[in-house]
């Protein structure tokens, strides 16, 4: 390591070689934490290189020998380890070291004054002495002190902690799965158990509809009458809707007398006939005529209540009394009668006559 810096000549070099000013020098070559403490300067015969002759002009070198004593400036520390935020650090060397750094300046005179060059002769004295502790990474704890002990016990602490945070987040995990399996099972048994019941259902609708169409009557009708008399609405309905469609008077009787036992009135769509031109008239003048049921029978099929319309005094609402035979129902009230009979478009249809007023067409919507 070297430094040029402007000397004086050797011939005054005794009195006036600039002391202080080699100080700064060395003081720039010297690292922190070393400080220096004291530079001696005493002269030495210039240097010749080997196999060349001195220099005739004496007076434009000069050479002097320099000692400087370091101390270092602040504590220093080597790293034992890091744990976490922790660096535990022990000393690196013994407290108020001082070192002696030796050097050799040569000065040589040129136009511009002198100059002169610093050399080191054992820059290793200011290496191997560790680090101040502010210079060392994250929060520096000396080894073995209280305050380690309690670095190390937080450390402890909070290993403890993030390992049971750890198996608490995995009992959430696995209680997590747990329900998630649970909920898909639940959620496959659901399923599984609709498919089951859609396909016994299934199979339930598809074996009475096989019975109530089938060839076998007495099969039919016991297929009927075992819809009709439970407690499924769906099953009745369409035990009701094959009855009334199917060619068998046994079955479409059975279940017009169901039809006819749950209800209370019968309203009556009344139309005008082209044979007779005052139909229309009488259409509109007689106003709705309904058959109220007071009373039906559903063994023999005879059937109690009032029929009427309000128009006409002829078909005024009166007693009526009739009967239904297989699909055909006959109703006879004060001076006027009413004949229906069931057709394939699940439609009652019919006449409805009064003594003295034009034969209307009539029709009840099995519904």
């Amino acid at each position: 390591m070297a430094l040029a810096a402007g000397l004086p000549p050797a011939s005054a070099l005794a009195a006036d070689f600039p002391a202080d000013q080699i100080r700064a020098e060395v003081a720039r070559l010297v690292p922190p934490p070393w400080t220096v403490e004291e530079v001696t300067v005493d002269p030495m015969p210039v240097p010749t290189p080997e196999g060349k002759p001195v220099a005739k002009d004496g007076d434009s070198r000069a050479a002097a020998r320099i000692g400087a004593k370091l101390k270092l400036a602040k504590p220093t520390y080597l790293i034992d380890g890091r744990e976490g935020p922790f660096t535990f650090i022990r000393p690196a060397t013994a407290p108020n070291l001082e070192k002696t750094l030796t050097a050799t300046a040569v000065a040589t005179r040129g136009a511009n004054g002198w100059t002169a060059r610093i050399e080191l002769q054992n820059p290793e004295v200011m290496e191997g002495v560790g680090k101040p502790a502010d210079e060392l990474p994250g929060l520096t704890v000396l080894s073995g002190s209280d305050n380690a002990r309690a670095a190390r016990e937080q450390l402890d602490r909070d290993a403890r902690q993030r390992v049971a945070e750890e198996q608490a987040r995995r009992r959430r995990e696995e209680e997590l799965l747990a329900e998630q399996a649970a909920t898909a099972k639940a959620e496959s048994d659901r399923l599984e158990a609709a498919r089951r019941q859609v396909e016994a259902r299934a199979a339930q609708v598809a074996d009475l509809r096989a019975k109530l169409l089938g060839a076998d009557r007495p099969a039919r009708i016991a297929a009927y009458e075992a819809a009709l008399g439970g407690n499924d609405p769906a099953l009745r309905q369409m035990a009701v809707e094959a009855a009334l469609q199917s060619r068998d008077p046994v079955l479409a009787n059975l279940a017009l007398k169901d039809w006819i036992a749950r209800r209370k009135a019968l309203p009556i769509q009344l139309y005008a006939t082209k044979e007779d031109g005052n139909s229309e008239t009488v259409l509109n003048n007689l106003g709705p005529l309904t058959l109220e049921v007071e009373s039906f029978n559903p063994v023999t099929g005879a059937l109690a209540g009032r029929l009427g319309a309000p128009g006409y005094s002829i078909a005024k609402p009166s007693a009526a009394v009739g009967a239904l035979a297989q699909t055909e129902l006959a109703v006879n009230g004060y001076g006027c009668a009413l004949t229906l009979r069931l057709t394939e478009h699940r439609t009652m249809d019919g006449l409805f006559r009064c003594q003295t007023l034009p034969t209307l067409i009539a029709r009840v919507t099995v519904d």
